[in-house]
């Protein structure tokens, strides 16, 4: 195993375990910020397959819309 299989299975992982946490929890918050990580996963996928445009769209577009999830769940939960 070199260096560069361990970093697939490790951002695997973090995106398997992170997609299964905002699934299963019960706070919007929390659920949230597990979505941010499982999507930033993807990305790192994405810059380790060398697709460095759709890994920088995916963290731009997909950065914003959960800052707004974060935002409407803070307003809507008080």
């Amino acid at each position: 195993m070199n260096g560069s299989t361990i970093i697939f299975y490790l951002l695997a992982a973090l995106t398997l375990i992170c997609g299964v946490l905002s699934v299963s929890t019960r706070q919007i918050f929390r659920a949230a910020i597990y979505l941010l990580f499982s999507l930033i996963g993807i990305a790192g996928i994405y810059f380790w397959l060398d697709y460095q445009f759709v890994a920088a769209v995916q963290i731009v577009v997909y950065v914003g819309g959960i800052v707004v999830l974060i935002i409407f769940s803070i307003f809507l939960t008080q």
